[in-house]
């Protein structure tokens, strides 16, 4: 059998984004004939070895990096904060992985979380086969869209300029990427910065959101037509997200095209602001938010709703789209960074990023459009469910256990141009 090492600074069972990404790969990995230690964060001790003394996963072993509680502080505390910890945690996760090696002798060493190529990973340094990725982190907000990060706006920035620092001061960032025998990148922005540092070896695509299969319905599921056109948002309330965005549209729809907006969300920087933004525009009558609800109450806002809306300015591959298309929801979305990519245009309309008027303006006639072609946006649902049926998880790791991980056992690998799309 097999023996994985698997970094995943973010891990927790029954958890979405980066952290339910880990627990995973984890445990897909370990179900697939492998032998897996995963390194990863203290934070989930309790839930996680609750989970493996119950026996589900007798492959699975998993190693929690300890720090020092000074530097525990540093983690929630601002955002170079963040950053100086996972960076500290990388150096202990590596060497607490060379002291692991010396008992295991691990056959691939293999890092999943954070999926933030300038945050990198120590784990070169161990001289084993290594699997670097898949990450993102090469894409930007637009700068002429700043408004809609009010205050936040100074931190997004920051975000940016210290990802372009690490970029030359964290051999985390540029040995992995030089050194890698394997490169995998979510979207082609992160394509094109790891490019630059690696101009003649390979660089596979799988992008970083899936699907679980007991997410997806049996079967496609008819939106039929009724008197009035739903759209739904979900997500967390983050500046990035630019839910103000979505309102403003829905604000510049044509008062006698009968349409709502429900959104699904209660937590993040922004929340306090959407009470304003909806007096702001003029869509008291047309906006029902929810709040934060449970998963199963999503699910069940997907199947009641007829659109679904994304208007995120910055994101590497979001979950939130493959949830929809899974629920046969056609999108409506910016096209930039991964929403750009996993929509296209048998799934839903992309509207571009050039000024603030304009991607308004788009975005109102993207919702009217929605309205006045019924059978079209319901053939879009169907080509949705279809395309999520391709992005499981079971399907994407798979992909690592039987080419990538075979690749990099067999090196040297031969460099080719094309890159993976899925």
């Amino acid at each position: 059998m097999k023996k994985v090492l698997l970094s995943a600074y973010a891990c927790l069972p029954n958890h979405g984004s980066e952290e339910g990404t880990g627990w995973t790969y984890a445990t897909t990995l370990s179900l697939n004939e492998l032998e897996v230690h995963c390194l990863t964060k203290k934070d989930g001790e309790v839930a996680i070895d609750s989970i493996l003394d119950s026996g589900q996963f007798p492959n699975l072993m998993v190693h929690y990096v300890r720090l020092p509680a000074w530097v525990d502080k540093f983690c929630d505390s601002n955002l170079i904060g963040m950053y100086f910890h996972y960076i500290y945690w990388q150096w202990s996760a590596m060497k607490l992985a060379r002291q692991l090696d010396q008992q295991h002798n691990f056959d691939i060493v293999h890092h999943v979380t954070y999926g933030s190529i300038q945050l990198g990973s120590f784990l070169y340094k161990l001289r084993k086969p290594f699997i670097f990725g898949p990450v993102g982190g090469g894409q930007r907000a637009p700068k002429n869209m700043k408004r809609y990060f009010g205050a936040y706006w100074t931190r997004e920035w920051m975000r940016d300029w210290v990802g372009t620092i690490l970029q030359y001061t964290n051999p985390g960032f540029f040995k992995s990427v030089q050194t890698a025998d394997r490169l995998v990148v979510t979207n082609l922005d992160t394509y094109a910065l790891a490019r630059k540092l690696r101009p003649n070896l390979p660089i596979d695509r799988i992008w970083d959101a899936g699907l679980n299969s007991t997410f997806l319905p049996k079967k496609a599921i008819e939106h039929y037509p009724d008197s009035t056109l739903k759209l739904l948002w979900t997500g967390r309330l983050l500046p990035r997200k630019a839910l103000e965005l979505t309102i403003q549209a829905l604000g510049k729809v044509d008062p006698a095209i009968p349409v709502t907006l429900t959104i699904v969300g209660g937590k993040g920087e922004m929340a306090e602001y959407v009470p304003h933004y909806i007096e702001q525009y003029g869509v008291s009558k047309r906006v029902n938010w929810v709040g934060h609800v449970s998963f199963q109450e999503v699910k069940n806002y997907y199947e009641q709703s007829d659109v679904f809306f994304f208007t995120s300015l910055r994101d590497s591959c979001p979950h939130q789209l493959l949830e929809a298309m899974a629920y046969s929801l056609p999108v409506v979305t910016l096209d930039l960074h991964g929403q750009a990519e996993l929509v296209n245009d048998n799934t839903g309309l992309r509207v571009p990023v050039t000024n603030e008027e304009q991607v308004v303006s788009d975005l109102a006639r993207a919702i009217e459009w929605m309205y006045t072609h019924p059978s079209e946006r319901m053939a879009m649902g169907q080509a949705g469910y279809s395309f999520a049926q391709s992005q499981l998880w079971e399907t994407k790791i798979r992909t690592f256990i039987d080419e990538l991980y075979p690749a990099v056992l067999a090196k040297p690998v031969a460099y080719s141009p094309a890159f993976r799309r899925g």
